[in-house]
C-alpha cells in the first residue's frame, strides 16, 4: 500500500459526495463492472484520484485498489421516471467509507463518488468508462495520465502576470457583502437531500440559441436557462435571494495539453439586482470568465479552507438553517457530454438522461445541474426537502424548461 499527497482542493470537497445516472444503456455485467473499476483503481493512485480513499483529515491519502470499491448492487428495473427517487434513495442511504459505489437498476447506471476524488469531469469519465467498459476495453487515456504539476498556481500566472489590466476588472466584479451582516433567526435543522429531474423537449436549446442571436447578442446559453430557471421559481412563490452562485471549470485558463483529473471547478457568487435578468446574469458571467475571477475564488477558497482546516472545523456540517428562508440558487453546467455520446443507449433520445445529484452544503440553497446532450438538455435540482417544497420545484425547473422563451421575454414587476 502507498499513500499520495491530496490537493487542498481535493482536500477540500473530500465531506462530501456526488451522484450521477445515466440511461437507459445497455450495460456490462456486474463483473464486468467490478473488473473496470478494479483495472482503474490499480492503473491510478500516482498518476490519477482513482484507487485513492479520501479521508476528510488530512491530505496524506492511501492508494487501496483492493478495497477502493464499495457497493456495486444489482436493483429492480426501472425507468427514467423513477431516477430521482434513486438518486434521492442512495444520498439519504448514510455516509459511505469507500470512494465509490454503484447501482444498476435496469438499463440505469448510477455511481457515487467522494467528491474527493473529483469533479464533474471526472465523474462523466467515470460513467463513460464504465457503462462502455466490457472485457477486453482498454484502460482509457486519462486514467493513464498525470496531472499537471502545480494547475492553479500555473493558471494564476497565465491568466494575470500577462495581463495586469485584469486586476482591476477583477477588483470591479467583486460583489457587495452588505446582505452578511443582518441577523437572521435560525432553527436547528438536519439534511434531506433530495433530487428532482426534468428534461427539455429535443430542439429548446436551438430555440434559446436563435432567440439569443436575435434578442441578446453574445450571451450563453447557460445564462439564459440560468435566467429562465429564476424567474420561473419566483412566478411559482418561490422566494430566491438576489445573489447567485456560478460552478465554472477552471480548466479553461490553463494551457492547451495540460491535465487536473482531480477538483478544478470554482464557485463564483454574483450579487444581482435581478437573477431573472437574462442580460445581467450573462453579462456577470461573461464579465467574470474575461476576468479571471473563478481562479481568484478557487485560491482565496483554498486559503478560507486551510484557516477552518488550522482551526479544526474545516468540515464542520450545517446544524441550522434560517427560520423563513430564501432559496440561494447555484448553477452547473455541466455542458455538452460529448463523450458519452457513442455508448449503446437502448431508447429513443427523448426518452434518455444525463443527471446527478449534488447534496447543497448549505441548507437553504438549491443545486441546478445541467447536462446537454446534442439537441437534448437534462437538468436536475438538488435540494433539502425539509427546507423547499420538492413538488414546487420540480414544477418551476418543468416551467424553464417547457418554454424558456415565454419567461426570457415576460416582463416581471
Amino acid at each position: 500500500m502507498s499513500t499520495d499527497r491530496a490537493s487542498s482542493r481535493d482536500l477540500m470537497r473530500s465531506g462530501s459526495r456526488m451522484i450521477t445516472a445515466i440511461g437507459p444503456v445497455r450495460l456490462p455485467s456486474i463483473g464486468e463492472i467490478r473488473d473496470t473499476l478494479t483495472v482503474l483503481a490499480h492503473a491510478g493512485g500516482r498518476h490519477t484520484p482513482i484507487g485513492l480513499v479520501p479521508t476528510t483529515e488530512s491530505r496524506r491519502w492511501e492508494h487501496r485498489p483492493q478495497d477502493f470499491l464499495g457497493n456495486v448492487q444489482q436493483l429492480g428495473p426501472c425507468t427514467r421516471e423513477d431516477v430521482p427517487r434513486l438518486l434521492t434513495g442512495l444520498a439519504r442511504a448514510g455516509a459511505s467509507v469507500y470512494p465509490l459505489n454503484v447501482a444498476v437498476a435496469g438499463d440505469f447506471l448510477l455511481l457515487d463518488i467522494s467528491h474527493g476524488l473529483g469533479d464533474g469531469r471526472l465523474a462523466l469519465s467515470l460513467v463513460r468508462a464504465v457503462a462502455g467498459g466490457r472485457s477486453g476495453t482498454p484502460v482509457p487515456e486519462w486514467a493513464r495520465t498525470r496531472d499537471s504539476a502545480l494547475p492553479l498556481a500555473r493558471a494564476l500566472t497565465r491568466a494575470f502576470a500577462s495581463s495586469p489590466a485584469r486586476v482591476a476588472q477583477l477588483l470591479e466584479s467583486r460583489p457587495s457583502t452588505a446582505h452578511d451582516s443582518c441577523p437572521v433567526e435560525v432553527v436547528p435543522w438536519g439534511r434531506a437531500p433530495t433530487a428532482v429531474v426534468a428534461s427539455a423537449v429535443s430542439g429548446t436549446i436551438a430555440e434559446l440559441r436563435r432567440w439569443r442571436d436575435r434578442d441578446l447578442p453574445g450571451a450563453s446559453v447557460s445564462s439564459l436557462l440560468f435566467a429562465a430557471v429564476a424567474r420561473a421559481m419566483r412566478s411559482r412563490g418561490l422566494k430566491i435571494e438576489d445573489r447567485v452562485d456560478v460552478l465554472f471549470d477552471c480548466r479553461r485558463y490553463l494551457p492547451d495539453g495540460a491535465t487536473v483529473n482531480g477538483n478544478f471547478a470554482a464557485g463564483v457568487r454574483f450579487a444581482l439586482s435581478d437573477p431573472g435578468d437574462a442580460a445581467e446574469m450573462s453579462a456577470a458571467i461573461a464579465q467574470a470568465t474575461a476576468s479571471g475571477r473563478p481562479l481568484a475564488s478557487l485560491a482565496l477558497s483554498i486559503a478560507k479552507f486551510r484557516r477552518r482546516v488550522r482551526a479544526g472545523t474545516a468540515h464542520t456540517a450545517a446544524s441550522h438553517v434560517a427560520a423563513t428562508p430564501r432559496a440561494r440558487l447555484v448553477y452547473s453546467d455541466m455542458g455538452e457530454a460529448a463523450l458519452l455520446a457513442d455508448l449503446d443507449w437502448t431508447d429513443e433520445p427523448g426518452r434518455r438522461i444525463v443527471t446527478a445529484l449534488s447534496e447543497p452544503a448549505d441548507p437553504a440553497s438549491i443545486v441546478f445541474t445541467s447536462v446537454r446532450r446534442g439537441p437534448e438538455l437534462d437538468v436536475s435540482a438538488s435540494l433539502h426537502d425539509n427546507v423547499f417544497d420538492p413538488e414546487l420545484v420540480r414544477d418551476a425547473l418543468a416551467d424553464a424548461l417547457c418554454d424558456p422563451l415565454s419567461l426570457l421575454s415576460r416582463r416581471i414587476v
